[in-house]
């Protein structure tokens, strides 16, 4: 074969291998064989359910392709939560548990089966992994940021058996619980120095991790390393909100994940293997139990509905799709049908009812029991009540020729459909030009309902536009919007001044936000004209020290010059 005639594609592989199994096929060899198939016929059906493809099983585990790398990660996580209730099951002789690696990059073709470097480094990661847990290379880690519910433990750049190259690798857990010790250290001498110091846990959470703004003109952000900051305060505002003001590092780094080095001479691309020692067990994560109040996207009249699942005995599941529709699963013989029934009835729901089905309308197990094992992070929300106390004076008819940042197929459909519509009804705007509505029972659940499914579709808070025919939030006209604004866009804040920045988010009157060039921010709300907002907002940035100051939101719109 050519290099011409190689098919070569990216895609996400999960490597899965059974820990121990030769002990266990020693002790019966027929019984343990038994048990394998059954539990990687599991993984096999929790691979397909998140739209994978199992392409070669390798006698005690599976290689599997994954279009999404969220999706392959979703599907390690819930392999590993059925592994341990089918082990809580069962007898200690019956017991099996697994190692998973996860890796995005470049494969080639070959039939039905993959080749190449990508799927090399999946099958290293898995060796690396603790026990009953999962390593992530940071291909994978950069993509599932503020995605998922879970934490990461950056393991630094690992040495592995036959890849010439080191690999930065990631210990994932569940609700930032932290993982058991890997399998061996890296030989590398630069990561000597970084053992002895307290090893890094992130927290997955929307936005570039661990960087502070250095400023911004015009909408536009810089970021720089996090060094460690001097303290930040927060001085009293002129305005109905406090001042952020932020001191800025000093140092530039290009990297976008941060993590502990040490100034060491560069080294070979190989380095001698570490004999490998077993990893720890570590206890099984806990997981969130299910409750009603905490399900989102569903409408609220559903609620019996949910409950009823919370009361019911026996095995049962339930799964949802981002819109609200849901399907259950109860008195099942095993949790493996109530897993499989759930899923299929809530995906004809969704066939039968989405005129136009997209890729993010597929179902997703929520529940199995009483264990929510849903792994996306809770939708990301402006604080309650979610909208403005107050509307602008005099109402704004909603018009969807004049509404901002929508495309013209957009237009359209909210003339055709939305205009028209008699429910209660929340028109949300999100970041890069997201638009969505649906329907409520009354406006306070299509509020809730909207916001919680932007907020997943996007990763940020978005913004409600236009509850029924009025629009909730004045539009501004000195400057050119640019997309909406939201508190991700500045990082490195504390807490206060993150609280400050989530109450301008639904501020009512004419409100802006100034940036200065070395970090310093002046915030104005409740103003009665937009110039006002604009001028108070660059009075307090530069009251707080700033240098440069220039308006970079105005309302809930990140905005540039004209």
């Amino acid at each position: 074969m050519t290099d011409q005639n190689l098919v070569r594609r990216l895609t996400t592989i999960l490597a899965i291998d059974v820990v121990a199994f030769s002990a266990m096929s020693a002790r019966d060899e027929e019984r343990a064989l038994a048990l394998l198939a059954a539990r990687l016929d599991t993984a096999g059906t929790l691979v397909r359910q998140h739209r994978g493809r199992v392409f070669k099983m390798t006698g005690d585990g599976l290689l599997a392709e994954f279009a999404s790398p969220v999706e392959a990660v979703r599907a390690a996580l819930e392999i590993q939560s059925a592994m341990r209730s089918a082990n809580a099951a069962s007898a200690a002789d019956s017991q099996l548990t697994l190692r998973i690696g996860a890796n995005l990059g470049d494969v080639v073709e070959s039939g039905e089966d993959l080749l190449g470097d990508a799927v090399n480094v999946a099958v290293r990661l898995e060796s690396i992994s603790a026990t009953g847990g999962v390593c992530i290379s940071s291909s994978v880690y950069e993509q599932i940021v503020g995605k998922l519910m879970l934490g990461a433990e950056d393991i630094g750049e690992q040495h592995v058996k036959n890849i010439p190259r080191p690999i930065h690798a990631y210990r994932l857990t569940i609700d930032g619980a932290r993982p058991g010790a890997p399998p061996h250290a890296s030989p590398h001498p630069a990561h000597a120095v970084a053992r002895s110091m307290p090893r890094l846990r992130l927290l997955l959470t929307g936005g570039v991790l661990g960087v502070l703004v250095l400023g911004a003109l015009a909408g536009t952000f810089y970021v720089r390393h996090p060094s460690p900051p001097p303290s930040l305060q927060i001085t009293e505002p002129t305005s109905s909100l406090p001042l952020v003001n932020r001191p800025v590092p000093e140092t530039v780094a290009t990297a976008a994940t941060p993590r502990a080095t040490s100034p060491v001479a560069p080294q070979p691309a190989a380095a001698p293997q570490a004999p490998t020692v077993p990893a720890a067990p570590t206890a099984p994560p806990a997981l969130r139990r299910f409750a009603v109040k905490d399900v989102p996207f569903v409408p609220d009249f559903h609620w019996r509905a949910l409950q009823n699942y919370a009361d019911a005995e026996g095995a049962k599941a339930l799964a949802l799709n981002v819109r609200g529709i849901f399907a259950m699963a109860t008195a099942r013989v095993d949790e493996a049908t109530a897993r499989r029934v759930a899923l299929q009835e809530c995906n004809k729901k969704v066939e039968r009812d989405v005129p136009i089905v997209r890729d993010y309308d597929s179902c997703m197990l929520y529940a199995v029991e009483n264990e929510v094992i849903w792994t996306f992070r809770s939708p990301p929300m402006p604080p309650p009540p979610y909208v403005p106390a107050t509307r602008p004076v005099p109402a704004i008819a909603f018009d969807p020729a004049t509404a901002p940042l929508l495309r013209a197929q957009a237009r359209e459909r909210l003339a055709a459909h939305y205009v028209t519509s008699r429910n209660s009804r929340a028109l949300v705007f999100g970041h890069n030009r997201f638009d969505w509505w649906t329907p409520g029972e009354n406006d306070t659940d299509a509020i809730r309902r909207n916001l919680q499914i932007c907020g997943h579709l996007t990763g940020r808070p978005c913004v409600v536009y236009a509850l029924n025919n009025e629009v909730l939030v004045h539009t501004p006209q000195a400057m050119r919007i640019t997309d909406i604004f939201t508190p991700q866009d500045l990082s490195g804040l504390d807490a206060a001044q993150a609280r400050a920045l989530d109450q301008y988010l639904i501020a009512s009157g004419w409100r802006a936000v100034a940036l200065a060039a070395n970090g310093r921010i002046g915030i104005s709300t409740d103003r009665s004209s937009e110039q006002d907002a604009m001028s108070m907002a660059l009075r307090a940035c530069r009251d707080a020290g700033g240098s440069a100051c220039a308006i970079t939101a105005i309302g809930p719109f990140a905005v540039a010059p004209q």
